[in-house]
């Protein structure tokens, strides 16, 4: 019986050994493949995701279904719920876009209008500047921009033709339409998996209660509710978190009679939905926004929003989405700077959660060796 179980050790690692060793001759193939397998369901796992993001909301708005004690609820909660969902997201994101977008042209038409009275306030302090220096200060007199024939010529080439401009036109309205059409089978796909998700649920059981023994599917549902717990914690404390930046860069902004204040605190906030970076993407376009009505007032600008970045890299995200998914501070930090430079800024968004669930799972293993290593202490005694 043990020659047998060698054997048939024996030949297990041979096989193992064999599917590496062609792994890594023909791992560019593998690769090609792998990438094409994952690009046809690219869709589908983006529609999961989706679904994921949007039965956080649709959750807690059951629960509030759950407490009328009306049967005929039950039958319609689900569809309403997921619709009431879907219209607070609509809502948010259109909200977001009104207080944006009209800010942003209007920055762009005051920062065109001005940009010729700025060229002639540069020119004149530079020639204050290098009044010594008769050269130099000459050379900045002699320049001159001719704005109408710059902007002429701009358009023009920009233009390129009307034919070109043609081209440009059609690529552009078809790259739209067809990431519409994707991001309607999207939003389809996501609908269908929140209206039937008991059924995954189902399925799910049905193959680990065949395929795993009892206790290896107890501990996996134990690990994937740790997983969805940290993952959903994770998202809610993002968005308190870019909730409170945003409000105290729009406060301090009025306080200090900034223009774009609310605008500004908005786009601040929501671009902070991606950790730590986030922050100086939005205030980077706030400066810009600031710059095109008063330029000295933007560098005042600048500096408050790095004294609050640094207040809220330090103090406010590590407590508050450290917090939420049960990470110390530390490793709120540490996980941003490792996968963001693996992955860029998914790594930096996926990489807080992914490393909470780490921890977790190294705790309750570390306390299950412990708790074992203590009973067989006690029996040898």
């Amino acid at each position: 019986m043990e020659k047998q179980e060698i054997e048939r050790l024996i030949k297990k690692y041979i096989i193992i050994g064999a599917l590496v060793v062609v792994g890594i001759i023909y791992l560019r193939p593998i690769l090609g493949i792998g990438h094409t397998i994952l690009g046809a369901f690219t869709n589908i796992i983006l529609a999961a995701l989706l679904a994921y993001v949007i039965n956080i909301v649709m959750v807690k708005v059951e629960h509030g279904f759950d407490r009328l004690p009306y049967p005929w609820v039950k039958k319609i909660k689900r569809p309403i719920s997921l619709l009431l969902s879907l219209i607070i997201l609509f809502v948010a994101i259109t909200i977001f876009i009104g207080l944006v977008m009209p800010s942003i042209f209007d920055s762009l038409n005051t920062l065109f209008a001005s940009l010729p009275d700025v060229f002639n306030q540069t020119q004149k302090f530079l020639i204050d500047v290098f009044h010594d220096n008769p050269e130099i200060r000459q050379t900045i007199e002699a320049l001159e921009i001719d704005w109408k024939s710059l902007l002429q010529n701009t358009l023009s080439f920009l233009g390129g033709g009307v034919a070109n401009f043609v081209d440009v036109a059609i690529t552009i309205v078809s790259a739209v339409l067809g990431s519409l059409f994707n991001f309607l089978l999207i939003l389809v796909f996501a609908v269908y998996i929140l209206l039937d998700k008991e059924r995954f649920v189902r399925a799910y059981d049905r193959v680990g209660t065949l395929y795993i023994s009892a206790y290896r599917k107890r501990r996996l549902d134990k690990v994937l509710q740790l997983i969805h717990h940290t993952f959903s914690s994770f998202i809610g404390g993002q968005c308190l978190e870019a909730v409170i930046l945003g409000t105290l860069c729009a406060t301090g902004m009025l306080i200090l009679n900034m223009p774009y204040a609310v605008m500004v605190g908005t786009l601040v906030g929501v671009i902070n939905i991606v950790p730590i970076v986030g922050a100086y993407v939005g205030g980077a376009i706030g400066m810009f926004m600031v710059f095109t009505v008063d330029p000295i007032l933007s560098l005042g600008f600048l500096v408050y929003l790095i004294v609050l970045q640094q207040f809220e890299s330090n103090i406010i995200y590590p407590r508050v989405v450290g917090n939420s998914v049960g990470l110390p501070g530390i490793f709120v930090l540490a996980s941003v700077m490792v996968f963001g430079t693996l992955a860029g800024i998914p790594g930096m968004f996926l990489g807080i959660p992914a490393t909470a669930c780490i921890y977790k799972l190294g705790k309750i293993f570390i306390v299950e060796k412990e708790q074992k290593k203590a009973q067989m202490t006690d029996q040898s005694l």
